[in-house]
């Protein structure tokens, strides 16, 4: 009897032990279920959580992100009889381009956008120059527009408001690439078969009571724009297409834009002297791939048709290749030339390319460009320009610009 007490004795000592171990006596056992029911209570609390981030954020998936970044090295060099102080010396500088935005879809079809980007207040530049020791630079809203896509079988409506890229196809001749225009914008397309069709409407406001004519006057200046284009496969991966144009601007003769004008011609009061109609022809062709290189082949013809303008030098043309893919990855390269050449009132100087003679009219000349990738996003690019003044007081001008890029989005 004495032998089985000292037995039970020692499993109740043993029971006494593993008890105290793991947290005391059965009321501790309950503690212990208490604290798992709160483990489990947070554990639906953070989902929950969670799952109001994820509601909070859910716009995220709707929006894609747009940007760039490009460093320059720029030099020019003049030669030429022009007196003009400005004309009278080469130049060299380093300049930056930064662009942010992005899209918001609603749904496939209706997206809202926006840009900020470098620069001042030019129409045909959002380049920044490094200058004012170390000052602070710029930083400017370059697009803020809606845009809607209304399809239909085989045909569509776009209809697009606010500030936003040329849509029409177009040339450096009259369109600066960074110019984004001000105002709305209808395109139909219809595609039967192999042809595109496309005809495309704009009415922008170019100025708002601008200075007036020599009454005093303040008539406001708006473009109205009709684009008609024709696109054809033609096989293979050739493809052709042309477009025919009207641009109509109102009010300008007697009034100057905001960003003046360079080589129009003015009046005594150093205004418009002539309205510009401006008729644009254009085409292009893609050839398949020639020994592995696809090449497009490029050309224009552009006239003011304005009355005011019927004795004035009011004609331009341009023809051009491009040789190469996009430039999206290492090892990719495409090489372009264009020749241009721009009478005094053929287009409206103050929207045309900003790098050609400087953004003048009654200019004549060559481009060459090069692209090289280096990486996903990353390319440098190289181009030269030769241009000089058609009639007048003779200007030359070289320049050349090397530009690192990078695509951030």
């Amino acid at each position: 009897m004495h032998r089985h007490n000292r037995y039970w004795m020692k499993w109740v000592s043993l029971g006494l032990l593993f008890t105290l171990l793991n947290g005391g006596l059965p009321a501790g056992s309950f503690a212990q279920g208490s604290t798992l029911e709160q483990r489990v209570l947070a554990l639906e609390n953070r989902d929950r959580d969670a799952e109001d981030l994820r509601k909070a954020f859910s716009w995220l998936k709707k929006f894609k992100p747009l940007g760039d970044l490009r460093l320059r090295h720029e030099s020019l060099f003049r030669k030429g009889s022009n007196p003009s102080a400005s004309q009278r010396f080469d130049r060299s500088r380093q300049r930056i381009r930064f662009r942010i935005g992005g899209e918001y879809f609603f749904n496939p079809n209706i997206k809202v956008g926006f840009r900020l980007a470098t620069g001042d207040s030019s129409p045909t530049s959002t380049n920044q120059t490094l200058d004012n020791s170390f000052s602070t630079k710029n930083i400017n809203l370059d697009k803020a527009y809606a845009d809607w896509i209304i399809p239909r079988g085989n045909s569509s409506l776009q209809l697009t408001g606010g500030k936003f890229g040329v849509p029409f196809m177009k040339s450096e001749q009259i369109w600066d690439d960074d110019v984004t225009v001000e105002g709305v914008a209808e395109k139909l397309t219809h595609k039967l078969g192999g042809t595109q069709l496309e005809l495309i409407l704009g009415q922008f406001v170019v100025e708002e009571f601008s200075p007036g004519a020599n009454d005093g006057a303040t008539d406001d200046i708006f473009l109205l724009a009709y684009q008609g284009t024709v696109s054809q496969k033609l096989g293979g991966h050739s493809k052709a297409k042309v477009a025919v144009t009207l641009y109509d601007y109102n009010d300008l003769r007697g009034n100057i834009t905001t960003s003046g004008a360079s080589g129009n011609t003015l009046d005594a009061n150093r205004r418009f002297a002539t309205n510009y109609d401006i008729f644009n022809v254009l085409a292009e062709i893609g050839t398949d791939r020639v020994m592995g290189i696809p090449i497009k082949f490029f050309g224009g013809y552009v006239q003011n048709i304005s009355k005011d303008a019927d004795n004035l030098e009011n004609k331009g043309w341009e023809a051009g290749v491009k040789m190469g893919d996009k430039v999206k990855k290492f090892g990719d390269m495409q090489a372009r030339y264009y020749y241009r050449n721009t009478e005094r009132d053929a287009v409206l100087s103050t929207l045309d390319d900003g790098d050609f003679l400087e953004g003048s009219t009654n200019s004549k000349g060559h481009e060459v460009g090069l692209y090289v990738g280096l990486y996903k996003g990353i390319k440098l690019a190289f181009t030269y320009l030769n241009s000089e003044t058609i009639t007048g007081p003779k200007t030359d001008l070289e320049l050349m610009q090397a530009d690192l890029i990078l695509t951030l989005f």
